[in-house]
């Protein structure tokens, strides 16, 4: 039937734009650039596939979902995220994932194992065309690449000239990409796993070819967005000529997809080269020998995606890369090369496992690698050793010069600040204290953010991270641990495991026999191991989770462990053929129906997230007129979102305090003035306490409450109990947060409590001695001196002080001399 042809074709094809897509999607003008917009392009494929599935099990009058080895490990883990998120601590955020973050919400994991049942459901690979290899497709493929490239500059000159209005250079990219993908997928190899790997490996080579110029001081991405074939489109924060991240977001992220790719490289590289080796081998020149020049190819890709992935810096995916690629390369000699073993007569296979690893040594050499320990063994080592032995070295002087600087208490990172795994340490210790407080089934499913804040180490204050939420525990097996408890943790470590031992034990098993697509299938599982291992060092984003579920079907695939005569089958009618009756064309419709607002919902709630996005920045900007309309409209397409909620609470807020502030100046539009006030003021207070009733452990909302009842507060002091009492309550969420404590205890002192003021700043310098500026140690000293005079203004308590002297004077000390502190002191010693 033409229909049911069609639904295949758009399940296929789709799940290659995912695996094409994903990689490369980001824009400029969401709230997220980068995993925002990879999630939602894995949401609406997702959709589209359910779609046409769905329309496929209406048209053969059954629901089939393929059985495959892992199905009960997976329903397990599946009961425990469901569970999680629903005793969670913020439902929402456990339902659509922490907002900024996204990926690891219940929706998310919904869709990566709804994707893994709905290609072994619906893709059989059975790679019948046995047709040599067509020279002529590596033209196509390089036209596809070159259409890419050149779209991106074209689209580089179109702006969108209104901010959140439509979004031209977009629709331009997405022409461009469909355009690129259609010219790939028309060079692609035949048979399902062929495809997918082809395709996968093309993305791959995009996000390479797109991030290796940012590492030399020319970033594609600031050309797109800023016309300027640069790198100054990026903050401090981002300095991709040390760390680049090409479309990946972070280098991190992109050091784990490579390093996740990259045996499959290898793999394919050697199985092309000896599947082809009697051609490669034969005496022609170089020009003329075209699957040579394939095997180039491949060895380019290969030099050209690890030089990205030292590029990176990130430690986690080069280590694991490290580690892995040996063991794949131990095992094929092992079981493929060590049977027919002979010193006498070295065979190609020997000889390719030799070139890639003297390739991957020779390119740590050339290129360097992030460890500074093993620096003495590259090339830049060297350098540095022989001219440090060529300075000649200065006269020691007999003067005394001063004392040697002391080391900094704390490891430094190379790019400033505590070390990341000093301070990473203190996370995990928080990941583990939250387990030991929720050991069934955790904090709730993405709620790191707000349970790491109640029993986050006092220590963590003294980093240089210590005002930065945290988020996600950066490992991912705490981070379930902490979230989702022992059940969460023990279900996905049993999902790993059971994938692991069931490929490994039937690569075992044909180890006298094993093929060119056991090795492939090797491959994959050891890029899935790089990604356990880069997970512990960090946490997966959506490009690793799609490959996290993806590997084990494609391996399975590969094996051969998939019974396509085994499934869940629920039928609804005996009688054969596709005739279809009216209720079946009704329930089509139905299906289609859904599909369409599923996309429909998920394209608003993101034009809802680029109005926030231009509010949230015009509000940063302190421009909270021109945010008004943005953050209005944010709210109005999307009103189920609270953060956007939130923001617009606190610009309400602000543009009332603004307006009463200046009432003594409007003249005689002074009544519909403070009239509009009271309206922006009542619409701030009335979204901030819905908000902190409906999510009373969200300490993000918490804070802006805090910020809104203490903007409000300066124009009408009603609401200085009201900002006490919210702070109050910040304090039992975020026990340690020693700005919480500092405006906890400042807000005492304003209300007249000084002796709460006095015993909560006392907590602040515990919890942080180095409190920026000393303020915690100066707002100590003024409290002890207001509670040291009388009304009049007279010392009644001299001890009391004193103390506030010694405090401030402690202040001078630490911080350096600062005018108001020495003005309190000659004024406090007067009297």
């Amino acid at each position: 039937m033409k229909l049911l042809n069609i639904c295949n074709k758009v399940i296929e094809y789709a799940f290659y734009l995912i695996l094409f897509l994903v990689p490369l999607a980001f824009t400029s003008d969401t709230s997220e650039l980068f995993e925002f917009n990879k999630l939602w392009a894995t949401f609406i494929l997702t959709a589209v596939i359910g779609t046409a599935w769905f329309i496929k099990m209406v048209i053969k009058r059954e629901f089939r979902i393929q059985k495959t080895p892992l199905d009960i490990p997976i329903a397990l883990f599946l009961v425990s995220e469901i569970i999680s998120a629903f005793v969670s601590l913020d439902t929402h955020t456990s339902l659509w994932g922490y907002y900024s973050r996204f990926n690891g919400g219940l929706f998310s994991i919904l869709s990566y194992v709804f994707l893994y049942y709905a290609f072994v459901s619906n893709l059989r690979d059975l790679d019948e065309d046995k047709k040599p290899f067509d020279f002529n497709k590596i033209y196509i493929f390089l036209a596809g690449v070159v259409i890419f490239f050149i779209g991106t500059l074209v689209s580089s000159q179109i702006k969108t000239t209104q901010a959140a209005g439509v979004p031209f250079q977009l629709i331009a990219i997405l022409v461009t990409v469909a355009a690129s993908f259609a010219l790939l997928m028309k060079a692609a190899p035949s048979g399902i796993l062929k495809k997918s790997l082809y395709i996968t490996l093309s993305s791959a080579a995009l996000v390479v070819l797109w991030g290796l110029p940012s590492h030399f001081g020319y970033d594609p991405t600031c050309l797109l967005f800023r016309g300027s074939f640069d790198v100054s489109c990026w903050t401090s924060d981002f300095q991709p000529r040390v760390r680049i991240f090409s479309t990946l977001g972070q280098p991190d992220w992109l050091g784990a997809y490579l390093a996740a790719l990259l045996p499959i490289i290898v793999a394919v590289f050697i199985n092309f080269i000896l599947s082809t080796k009697s051609e490669i081998l034969k005496k022609t020149s170089l020009l003329t020998n075209k699957n040579l020049l394939i095997g180039l190819g491949f060895a380019l890709m290969f030099v050209g995606s690890y030089v990205a992935l030292l590029y990176t810096q990130s430690r986690s995916a080069i280590v694991a890369f490290w580690i892995i690629l040996p063991i794949l390369l131990l095992a094929y000699f092992w079981f493929y090369i060590k049977p027919n073993f002979s010193t006498k007569k070295i065979n190609l296979d020997f000889k390719l496992l030799v070139a890639v690893l003297v390739l991957t040594a020779a390119i740590t050499f050339f290129v360097g690698q992030p460890f500074s320990q093993l620096n003495k063994f590259t090339l830049d080592g060297i350098k540095a050793h022989f001219a440090s032995q060529s300075v000649v070295p200065a006269k020691k002087s007999t003067t005394a010069l001063g004392p040697t600087p002391t080391p900094p208490p704390t490891p430094v990172s190379e790019l400033g600040g505590t070390d990341s795994g000093t301070i990473r340490l203190y996370v995990w210790k928080g990941a583990i204290s939250i387990w030991r407080n929720n050991p069934i089934f955790g904090s709730g499913l993405e709620t790191f953010a707000f349970a790491y804040y109640q029993y986050r180490p006092a220590a963590h204050n003294l980093t240089s991270e210590w005002k930065f939420l945290y988020n996600k525990a950066h490992n991912e097996y705490l981070n379930y641990l902490a979230t989702t408890g022992t059940f969460g943790i023990v279900t996905y470590l049993l999902m790993i495991v059971g994938f692991l031992f069931l490929s490994g034990r039937h690569l075992y098993k044909k180890r006298g026999k094993l093929s060119q697509k056991d090795f492939l299938a090797a491959s994959i599982v050891a890029g899935y191991g790089t990604i356990l291992i880069t997970n512990f060092f960090g946490f997966s984003v959506v490009m690793i989770n799609i490959l996290f579920y993806i590997f084990p079907a494609f391996v399975f695939m590969l094996l051969g462990l998939i019974n396509y005569d085994k499934a869940y089958v629920l039928t609804f009618s005996k009688k054969e053929g596709y005739n279809l009756s009216l209720l079946q064309k009704a329930l089509m419709v139905v299906v289609a129906l859904v599909g369409v607002y599923l996309v429909y919902t998920l394209i608003t709630y993101w034009n809802a997230d680029r109005y926030y996005y231009y509010g949230y920045n015009f509000d940063l900007q302190q421009d909270y007129q021109k945010a008004y309309p943005f953050l209005k409209s944010a709210v109005a397409q999307r009103p189920s979102e609270p953060t956007f909620e939130d923001e617009f609470a606190y610009n309400n807020a602000v543009l009332g305090a603004a307006i009463i502030s200046q009432a003594s100046q409007a003249g005689q539009n002074q009544q519909q003035n403070l009239q509009i006030a009271k309206q922006l003021i009542q619409t701030a207070t009335d979204l901030t306490n819905q908000i902190t009733t409906e999510h009373p452990n969200n300490i993000v909302f918490w804070k802006t409450k805090i910020r809104i009842l203490y903007t409000l507060q300066q124009v009408d002091p009603s609401y200085l109990p009201l900002t006490l009492a919210a702070i109050k309550h910040a304090a039992i969420l975020a026990p340690t947060d020693a700005d919480i404590s500092y405006n906890l205890g400042v807000l005492y002192g304003q209300n007249g409590d000084y002796k709460d003021a006095i015993s909560t700043l006392q907590n602040t310098i515990k919890l942080k001695p180095d409190y920026p500026a000393g303020q915690a140690y100066y707002a100590l000293g003024v409290f002890y001196h207001q509670e040291a005079i009388d009304s009049k203004g007279k010392v009644v308590n001299q001890a009391l002080n004193q103390k506030g002297i010694d405090a401030v004077k402690q202040m001078i000390k630490l911080f350096g001399a600062n005018p108001q502190a020495q003005d309190a002191i000659t004024s406090w010693e007067k009297k």
